[in-house]
């Protein structure tokens, strides 16, 4: 219903939104000293009548201004005038003009007037904006987005100062996992988008209609308390200011994938747009649940399935995307009204080849001994289509509501087969097996909010209330197994398909997975802040609160071929399990056969599900806080304090040891914070902060449901009894801004986390992965970040080379240490996914006046835990550091085609996780040719996972419609 009437709503503004047609002025006033806004002052065009009014966050907009040059007057009570002489309008265009004012000295206010120059003014104010934030934050914009040849926003986070990216969509702040950050898109919650943990998937979202993102490293009271890496603010494109339209097209070649032999399977119709349309779903008439022993009853079950199990080849297309963007800005009832729309499409197809081995460690004095050796091939296709509509309306000089739409489908196909070693022994099982899985995701996020102004009580009120929904949908993962026994793999034994009797396993023939998790959010949240000066002191006083409710639903279901068997009368034919996959399920090889003696067993159809494969789950959150800004010694100090409280009731409902059971739970937690600015001059501030955070356990992480992980080979599964974290964390950040746009940052943090959540290897099975908390956690790092133009770096003004060029580079260096003497695996290591360095690197260069510009981008990583393990059982499973060289070109032609060729992962290393086993805190050399034995010294570590991956060339071309 929400989406309906916010759509409805969309669709009734955006045809009445008038184009414009002659220039505009906008812009932003602020406090030159301190980058407050300045609602209420004014603009006005000198020798006329014509002015405005700056709203309720400084904005304001002279409209209907014919092209030529105007001096402008900006003035506020108590502060200097300020006049600017030659500003530029062109016609259908926008002139961008923020204005810093100063507090004046002067008795006779009216009659000082200081003149200024608009580029210089620009950059100025834009300087203060930028360091007059309250808390230690990074970001990157839509400028720096386009520049590199980033396609998702898990791409985009990389780049960003002590952030990386796992598993190419798990964001990592500060070395904190996915899990111990929060993720916003335009003020509100996102739900976690995994079925299998606390996580958003940062590749769901399009790098393309991203306006920017920021990372909050620090907290203040109107945050959210449940973080401690940082909170992921995504900022969708805004409302525009002028009316404009575009169309792009692209395409990637990958030199593994893209001409290559791809192996697919016959889907659905949908499949081109990330949507199964039910060919893979279950048959309408099989029943719910399927827990019948009658034979006669599995068999006109086992009829009831047609799908196609057949592997074909193809050539692999090259990649492609498109975009279509439409802005909007006119006026309703005299009113301003803007709308962005925008629609975009990613096909990509993707080749990787995988070796991964399993082994057995039984001590320094004796060999490690391989178990497993398999070849994994997987051809992946995935689809990324969204649709995004942002609408603005001023209802009132001092009054502004929005609607925030965004609608977006990301699924993966893949088929991935499997031959090699699956148990070393004498004779060796050897596995040559094939996977079919589709996966796809489709999110809806809305948002509207309202900023409004009370001129006479200087009262700002702020709201947002959101809606998300994402549907998580397995509609079939199938798998055909097939093994032989024997010590030599090319003999002449043939492979048989391997059915059970009993029941079925997701890792037997004709296993069938269906999954569905479906979660929804509500939020509102909702500020109110007031200016207090005392004395020679200013201070905004500020309260509010926010409420969530998530719910989720979680349903999975095991079916399977079996053998048919009864008695000794009728046993299973072995002929029929060497039949290919196109044929083995026809309809002649379901229930009894029909040839001579008891070998007459053919297929049918069976349920494994069990109890704890469903789950329900919901929480609610209450929160409310106060906060004060202060500033003293003429706005040099700065204090921003106050306390948050939150109340979070936990749900979930689901068999646990076989019996129906409810975990229903209610925390409340206290949690300051403090954020000390302190001025050393007009462009170096430093920085002190103290928060307190927790991190909840998620609804995944405490139910006892299996899942098992084709790729790794590893089963999932929760733990009931997990605690909360609760962090301490203490910050110290210096930084200068030379100009706007460049920075120069140093900064410290330690964190200390009691009960820290990690992902660990089950104790006593080294096959199966969990949750646990650790006694103890702690983590310290230091960052340094610089961002600077050539011509500041040099001293040099007069190069244009050198003032087109940008430097850039971020650095971190992280280390954590975590207690675990007492509690699972006995040992101190460092905290699961912390790297201990991360680099991000680059240099750009853009000529304006050419229009064409030139990127190089850098991304490295220091080794970091994957899995947890325990030196007694198994050891860690380590990410080995690769890096990853990425290069743009563009060039636009008559600013109207732009365009961009990419190269991506130029390098192409191959991704590695291994096993440290002599603990020498790196992969040693030889270790690959060692593995390839059955059996090792302690002389070198075990690669558990090598990935063959290969660098894609893209091209794209965009054009401006108007």
């Amino acid at each position: 219903m929400f989406k309906k009437i916010t759509l409805t709503i969309a669709l009734f503004l955006l045809t009445i939104i008038s184009n414009a047609q002659t220039g505009k002025i906008i812009g932003k006033i602020i406090d030159a000293k301190t980058g407050e806004t300045l609602p209420g002052a004014t603009v006005l065009i000198e020798g006329t009548t014509k002015g405005a009014s700056a709203d309720f966050d400084g904005n304001f907009s002279l409209t209907g201004l014919q092209a030529g040059k105007y001096t402008l007057i900006a003035s506020y009570i108590t502060y200097d005038n300020k006049k600017f002489l030659d500003v530029v309008v062109k016609a259908n265009d926008v002139t961008e003009f923020n204005i810093g004012l100063d507090q004046s000295n002067s008795q006779n206010l009216t009659e000082v007037v200081v003149q200024a120059e608009m580029n210089k003014e620009n950059t100025n104010t834009l300087l203060v904006m930028q360091k007059n934030n309250a808390t230690v934050s990074d970001g990157i914009s839509s400028e720096s987005i386009k520049k590199t040849p980033d396609r998702s926003t898990s791409d985009v986070i990389k780049r960003i100062s002590g952030a990386t990216i796992q598993d190419n969509k798990f964001a990592i702040i500060r070395g904190m996992s996915d899990r111990y950050n929060a993720a916003f898109i335009n003020g509100a919650p996102l739900p976690s988008s995994e079925s299998d943990k606390k996580a958003f998937s940062f590749d769901i979202f399009p790098a393309n209609i991203l306006d920017n993102i920021i990372i909050l490293k620090t907290a203040t009271p109107d945050m959210t308390g449940e973080f401690s890496g940082g909170v992921i603010n995504i900022n969708t494109k805004s409302i525009p200011e002028k009316n404009s339209s575009s169309i792009s097209i692209g395409g990637g070649y990958n030199s593994q994938t893209t001409f290559k032999d791809f192996k697919t399977y016959n889907g659905g119709k949908t499949d081109w747009l990330g949507i199964d349309d039910g060919t893979r779903a279950l048959p309408g008439a099989y029943p719910n649940p399927a827990f019948t022993t009658d034979k006669k009853q599995q068999i006109e079950d086992a009829k009831l399935f047609n799908f196609d199990w057949s592997i074909k080849t193809k050539k692999a297309l090259p990649n492609m995307n498109f975009q279509y963007t439409l802005a909007n800005v006119g006026k309703l009832f005299k009113r301003e009204i803007g709308s962005v729309f925008a629609l975009t499409y990613n096909s990509t197809n993707n080749t990787t080849f995988t070796n991964r081995r399993t082994f057995t460690e039984l001590g320094e004095n004796f060999p490690i001994e391989k178990t497993s050796d398999l070849d994994l091939s997987t051809y992946s296709n995935v689809v990324l289509a969204s649709g995004l509509w942002n609408l603005s309306y001023k209802i009132h000089q001092n009054h502004q509501i929005g609607i925030k739409n965004l609608y977006s489908i990301n699924s993966e196909d893949k088929v991935i087969l499997s031959k090699g070693a699956l148990v070393i022994e004498d004779p060796i099982v050897w596995d040559n097996s094939s996977i079919r899985w589709f996966t796809q995701n489709k999110i809806y996020s809305g948002q509207i909010n309202g900023d409004h102004y009370i001129e006479k009580a200087k009262i700002k009120m702020k709201w947002v209330a959101g809606y998300s929904n994402i549907e998580r949908e397995l509609p079939g993962l199938r798998r055909m197994t097939r093994t032989k026994v024997s010590n030599i793999e090319d003999d002449s034994t043939p492979y048989t398909l391997t059915f059970g009797t009993q029941g079925t396993s997701p890792t037997s023939a004709g296993s069938m997975l269906f999954q569905n998790t479906k979660e929804s959010m509500k939020s509102i949240k909702y500020d109110i802040s007031r200016p207090i000066t005392l004395g020679k002191t200013k201070h905004e006083l500020q309260i509010g609160g926010s409420h969530i409710f998530r719910e989720r639903t979680f349903t999975s279901r095991l079916l399977g071929y079996n053998s048919y068997k009864f008695g000794s009368s009728i046993v299973p034919n072995q002929q029929i399990l060497t039949l290919d996959d196109d044929h083995i399920f026809d309809s002649e090889n379901i229930g009894i056969l029909n040839v001579p003696g008891k070998n007459k067993g053919g297929l049918l159809v069976v349920e494994s599900t069990t109890p704890s494969d469903n789950y329900q789950a919901s929480s609610m959150l209450h929160a409310g806080y106060l906060m004060a800004d202060s500033r003293f010694f003429d706005n040099k100090l700065r204090f921003i304090y106050g306390a948050r409280l939150e109340s979070y009731r936990q749900k979930l409902s689901t068999i646990i040891s076989g019996q129906p059971g409810t975990t229903d739970t209610t925390v409340i937690d206290i949690l300051p914070s403090i954020n000390c600015v302190y001025a050393l001059t007009e462009k170096i501030n430093i920085r002190l902060a103290y928060f307190k955070t927790v991190a909840r356990p998620e609804f995944r992480e405490l139910a006892a449901f299996r899942f098992l992980d084709f790729t790794t080979g590893f089963q999932i599964v929760g733990n009931p009894d997990l605690k909360r974290s609760k962090i301490d964390n203490y910050d110290i950040r210096a930084e200068w801004y030379p100009s706007a746009g460049q920075i120069v940052s140093v900064s410290g943090f330690y964190k200390k986390i009691n009960n820290a959540i990690e992902q660990v290897l089950e104790i006593g099975n080294a096959n199966s992965v969990a949750f646990a908390n650790s006694k103890l956690a702690e983590n310290i790092g230091a960052e340094f970040e610089y961002r600077l133009k050539l011509s500041t770096l040099f001293n040099v003004d007069s190069s244009k080379f050198l003032s087109n060029t940008t430097l850039f580079s971020n650095l971190a260096y992280i280390q954590s240490k975590v207690d675990n003497r007492n509690a699972n695996g006995g040992e101190i290591r460092p905290l699961q996914g912390q790297s201990p360095i991360i680099i991000n690197a680059g240099l750009q260069y853009l000529d304006s006046d050419k229009d064409w510009g030139v990127s190089i981008s850098y991304n490295w990583i220091g080794r970091r835990i994957v899995i947890v393990g325990s030196p007694k059982d198994e050891p860690s499973i380590w990410e080995n550091p690769r890096h990853v060289l990425d290069l743009q070109i563009s060039k636009t032609f008559k600013k109207k085609l732009e365009v961009k060729i990419n190269l991506r992962d130029a390098l192409a290393q191959n991704q590695i996780r291994y096993q440290d086993v002599n603990v020498n805190g790196k992969l040693d050399k030889g270790s690959e040719k060692e593995n390839q034995k059955l059996t090792h010294t302690y002389q070198s570590d075990n690669i558990f996972m090598t990935t063959k991956v290969a660098p894609t060339l893209s091209f794209s071309l965009s054009y401006k419609l108007y």
